[in-house]
């Protein structure tokens, strides 16, 4: 009987270690892909996640990155416009300045003496047409210092100063005050010094050094703008 009771309790104790055996090898087979699937986002939690809770992670991860590359983007494109901007404003200020420039010299450099011609590059630019007074479409005639044109031959302007193509013009001073500067486009800067009895109202007699010159130029009509 004795012999018995402890042949049954061997075997009892047997099948109690290798069920436990077997219940430790299962778990740790279990655990392990549980563990391979999550090792990335547990690792530093040591939490072991479901895969629904993995799936929501990856999706918010996902839409984590998305969201940065397109701020990153509108940040770049709004770089690139503020940079566009700033090189627009900069050129639109260079020609500003280019155009004060211009016409500055109009106002103060000096008119010399050259031959009156017309001339497609003498046409009002922006910064004359802007910085200026148009006067509208004038009549122009050319008058030389001989005393048929001039009345005495060899006179002085009504200005006081001696008569000189490319620079001097006889204009109705209640128009256009003598010593002002006169844009005649395609001709260019000229200065009112002289008046005439048949200078009225949109009329301009240019002079120039000749009566063959004056016959040649004939009659002419050009936009007037008045610089100052």
């Amino acid at each position: 009987m004795f012999f018995s009771l402890r042949k049954h309790a061997s075997k009892l104790i047997a099948a109690t270690l290798a069920i436990g055996t077997m219940a430790s090898i299962s778990a740790a087979a279990l655990d392990q892909p549980v563990a391979m699937l999550s090792s990335n986002l547990n690792a530093s939690v040591g939490t072991v996640l479901t895969s629904d809770q993995i799936n929501t992670a990856e999706q918010a991860l996902s839409q984590a990155k998305a969201e940065t590359e397109a701020k990153a983007k509108a940040e770049a494109e709004a770089a690139a416009k503020a940079e566009a901007e700033a090189a627009q404003q900069a050129a639109t200020s260079t020609t500003t300045s280019t155009q004060q420039s211009s016409n500055s010299n109009l106002l103060t450099a000096p008119v010399s003496a050259k031959t009156v011609a017309y001339s497609s590059s003498l046409l009002a630019t922006d910064a004359i047409k802007s910085n200026s007074t148009a006067l509208g479409n004038y009549k122009l005639t050319f008058y030389c210092p001989c005393e048929l044109c001039n009345g005495v031959a060899g006179s002085k302007t009504a200005s006081g100063t001696t008569p000189t193509e490319g620079r001097t013009i006889a204009v109705d001073s209640s128009v256009i005050p003598l010593g002002s500067r006169v844009y005649i486009e395609g001709y260019g800067v000229f200065i009112a010094e002289d008046t005439g009895g048949a200078i009225k109202d949109n009329k301009i007699d240019v002079f120039v050094s000749s009566h063959d010159r004056a016959y040649e130029l004939g009659v002419q009509y050009a936009n007037i703008y008045l610089l100052g």
